[in-house]
């Protein structure tokens, strides 16, 4: 009996927690709401032939031109969109403009919008959206109202150049008085490319008073590995009220991504963790909107797994946030181009130190090692059975000789020099030009590391400086920890043309595994 008072109190507690204000109106199940009249008629426009033939289709010519799909008298509100062509989801911009406005209050790509980006075709199974035949047939759900004309607007930018047959089909509810709480639909399309080192991506910002109710974000990658420990950087009304925990943690999902699509979040394409590689992903605040009085921003860093520092990547990114507000979005800049059209460079953003004199670029003038050649297998990065450790190990393929890796994104010219001494005094020399004879300060970017040792420089022949520890150990998860470490030299004299710049692998401290040596790049600065 005792037991069975407290269950009931505690259940009364808890009701008196979740039931909210006292003024909130009483749910209704959704076949409820079904039971009750209809308060308005319903109607379609459509491309069905008007000649009483079978092509029901809208010729949308290439180029750019806007076709007006529909156009229609309120109050009323767009209740459903179906459509289908033969092409992909980046090759038609659908536009949406309300109550007469010149400018669009939607505007993006036909597939962004269906919830997939990137331009692919993908099944998708959201609430709001949802698409069959491999991503072909595009139905989406928004409740879209308006008072007074919806205008609904296709254009072709396909790359190819090539006219798009387009089958679709609007349907719409018409009321019999305008709605005096109105809030617009809006959904605009961005694309970064590519991400801007040391600031985090937009993904949606609106000015006024509304609710945010999802996004759709596109992503290609130019770093190997996960690229998603950036988290997401929600702002509203000035002031910051969001801060997650990682890219995939925002879109409800956990420890990298899958694909996958379910009611609100979801996954309908994702290639892996190579350069190249493409990911769409969406969230849907269905049940739980984000309201803004002023204004709201939304920013995800982007941030490579192997790096210690957020926003380091480049790669391309896209989004296509979903909002509603009181009034008509001010205008934003019209969507001519879509940049992952252009042919994908790879290289793109590569970045470099100002005035580096890049050392995979010098030429090596001697060396002596006692190492042997690293002839172990490289582990795949995506082979997730193995340990974050292995996988960076692999990476770094040392040899006896100094030669070039390939290594990002902390690194100039995304290169680093490599060499393993294999014991002590093992040594590398390289030629260093020189425009001019004088006193410079010299700055080399060391690279740590937990196998590297301790380096001794002479210029010309001279012992120049103290020797310098670049070992490191690995922190955080196995993450290597390998931001270039800057050594400057002061009042070095060189003289103009080629200048010896030989590196002595002299001593390790107990906690390095190894006499490695890795040097990114150079910096000379003339003294004054």
């Amino acid at each position: 009996m005792k037991a069975s008072r407290f269950f009931l109190s505690a259940m009364a507690m808890i009701s008196l927690v979740v039931s909210g204000p006292a003024a909130a109106p009483a749910q209704e199940r959704e076949m409820q709401l079904l039971a009750k009249p209809q308060r308005y008629r319903a109607a379609r426009e459509s491309s069905y032939a008007r000649n009483g033939g079978n092509t029901d289709t809208v010729k949308i010519p290439a180029g750019g031109a806007e076709v007006t799909l529909a156009e229609i008298l309120g109050p009323g509100a767009i209740t459903h969109v179906w459509n289908t062509f033969r092409g992909n989801g980046r090759d038609l911009i659908l536009r949406i403009y309300w109550e007469g406005s010149p400018h669009p209050s939607v505007e993006a790509p036909i597939g962004d919008f269906f919830g997939v980006a990137m331009g692919i075709n993908a099944p998708v199974s959201s609430f709001p959206v949802q698409s069959t035949s491999a991503g072909r047939a595009r139905n989406c759900w928004w409740h879209m109202p308006f008072n007074k004309s919806a205008r609904v607007t296709a254009s072709n930018v396909a790359p190819e150049g090539r006219e798009i047959e387009l089958y679709f089909y609007i349907d719409y509810a018409r009321y019999e008085q305008p709605d005096g709480d109105i809030s617009y639909f809006h959904a605009r399309f961005l694309e970064t490319d590519p991400a801007e080192r040391g600031r985090p991506v937009l993904l949606a910002e609106a000015e006024g008073e509304g609710h945010f109710v999802g996004v759709v974000m596109g992503q290609r990658a130019r770093t190997p590995g996960w690229f998603g420990e950036g988290d997401d950087i929600i702002t509203v009304d000035g002031k910051t009220a969001f801060l997650g925990t990682g890219t995939e943690d925002y879109f409800c999902d956990a420890w990298g991504f899958r694909v996958f699509s379910d009611f609100y979040y979801g996954v309908p394409v994702y290639e892996g963790r190579e350069i190249g590689h493409r990911l769409s992903a969406y969230r849907f605040h269905i049940v739980d909107p984000i309201p803004f009085a002023k204004s709201f921003k939304f920013e995800i860093e982007h941030w490579p797994w192997t790096s210690p520092r957020p926003n380091t990547g480049r790669d391309y990114y896209s989004s296509l946030g979903f909002w509603y507000q009181t009034t008509i979005h001010k205008a934003w800049p019209r969507l001519q181009t879509i940049l992952s059209h252009a042919a994908w460079d790879p290289a793109k953003g590569r970045w470099h130190v100002p005035g580096a004199i890049e050392a995979e670029d010098l030429g090596l003038l001697g060396w002596r090692s006692t190492a042997l050649e690293d002839r172990s297998p490289i582990v795949p990065i995506t082979d997730l059975e193995r340990s974050s450790r292995e996988i960076v190990r692999s990476l770094l393929r040392y040899g006896p000789r100094p030669a070039p890796l390939f290594l990002m994104p902390n690194y100039s010219g995304d290169h680093i020099l490599v060499f393993d001494a294999g014991g002590e005094n093992g040594e590398f020399t390289l030629g260093v030009p020189c425009g001019e004879e004088g006193r410079y300060d010299v700055r080399i970017d060391y690279v740590p590391a937990e196998s590297h040792g301790t380096i001794q420089l002479y210029v010309n022949g001279t012992e120049t400086g103290s020797p310098v520890d670049i070992s490191r150990r690995m922190e955080e998860m196995g993450r290597p920890i390998w931001p270039p470490r800057p050594q400057v030299y002061p009042n070095i004299s060189l003289k103009a043309g080629l200048n010896e710049f030989r590196f002595v692998v002299v001593s390790k401290n107990a906690a390095s595994t190894g006499y490695r040596a890795a040097i990114d790049c150079l910096v000379l600065t003339k003294e004054r």
